[in-house]
């Protein structure tokens, strides 16, 4: 039997059952469960100071472990004093936060709080909701540089303030070198990321109804998140699937087209695809790295240049493809082009 697999119409009829998928779902409780997984052996620890508050006290323990996070010295007590602060807004992430930090090899002291040095006139909930949301879009979101960082947060904080009616200046306590530590060490358990949709989620549908403030505020970090660091993946569909690029008619990417079609699988199955970014394990994650599709991904972005008229890419979101060769590249664009210059 003759082998149709790189037929044109089978290629595109299995990009559109993948990619055409691409829905949000909303999974049920059991769904979210994780197996257990025996936590790794740590050589060796740190102490440090887990602060933790009196439950009619809640507040507290986020102002003095923001303080905290401005002056710790290493990544260990950072991420400590972020898991104080997360837990401090909602106790539920105690466990999942206590199993990120047993992962990076820290011991906690619990501090019981209040101390003598905070009342609860101190305690401005509008500061501590817009600081709350900036860490977990830290824990959630991967940022590619600094300027990326600087430019997403000051959004970020400007609308947060707006949404909560908080006018005051804020100091943000995390530069993008810290924010990087977030996510590297808080971000990198499962469980904890999880926990953090899973709380967002239900917030923002619980919410609307008893505290329509506080719904917006966890719907507006549901939005920022859902599809969050996907765009290589938009660009491809929007600028070569859809009008049926020739492009992968081409030897040179069919690798990369098996690539790309099992990444797409791997996101419409996952039980949150739009949150695939955020909470999908190592492994899933591997099959979705730019590195598995440059070609494509390069393509995509020099056509999406010419629509934008950016020669620069100034006004383009760049995923890095290093390694690709450019003379392929612009070859493969002209194929596109000059395939779509002779339909009119």
């Amino acid at each position: 039997m003759k082998n149709n697999k790189h037929n044109p119409e089978t290629i595109f009829n299995r990009l559109s059952s993948t990619i055409g998928q691409f829905n949000a779902r909303y999974p049920k409780k059991e769904e979210w469960l994780i197996p257990s997984i025996n936590p790794t052996k740590i050589k060796t620890f740190s102490v440090h100071r887990f602060n933790t508050p009196n439950v009619r006290m809640r507040g507290m323990a986020f102002y003095e472990s923001y303080e905290e996070a401005m002056q710790s010295s290493d990544y260990k007590e950072l991420c400590t004093n972020v898991g104080s602060m997360l837990c401090d807004v909602y106790h539920g992430f105690r466990s999942s936060v206590e199993e990120a930090l047993y992962g990076i090899g820290v011991k906690t002291t619990v501090v019981w709080l209040p101390s003598d040095e905070i009342t609860t006139e101190d305690i401005v909930w509008p500061f501590i909701l817009v600081n709350f949301g900036c860490i977990i879009i830290m824990l959630l979101k991967n940022f590619t540089d600094e300027r990326n960082f600087k430019t997403f947060m000051i959004k970020l904080i400007s609308e947060l303030k707006e949404i909560i009616g908080y006018d005051a200046d804020l100091d943000f306590p995390f530069d993008f070198k810290r924010a990087t530590a977030i996510r590297a060490n808080l971000g990198s358990c499962s469980r904890l990321c999880q926990d953090a949709i899973r709380f967002i989620m239900k917030k923002s549908n619980d919410s609307v109804e008893r505290d329509q403030e506080l719904g917006v505020v966890y719907q507006y970090l549901c939005n920022e998140l859902s599809w969050t660091d996907m765009h290589h993946f938009t660009l491809i569909n929007d600028l070569l699937v859809k009008p049926q690029s020739p492009v992968f008619f081409h030897f040179s990417i069919s690798q990369e087209l098996e690539n790309y079609t099992e990444a797409c699988n791997a996101i419409t199955s996952h039980i949150c695809p739009q949150f695939f970014m955020c909470v999908a394990s190592k492994v899933a994650l591997s099959k979705v790295e730019p590195s598995q599709f440059p070609t494509l991904i390069a393509v995509a972005q020099e056509l999406e240049k010419k629509v934008k008229n950016c020669s620069v890419g100034a006004d383009c979101e760049l995923t890095s493809t290093d390694g690709v060769d450019p003379t392929m590249i612009q070859a493969l664009v002209k194929f596109h082009l000059k395939f779509y210059a002779s339909e009119f």
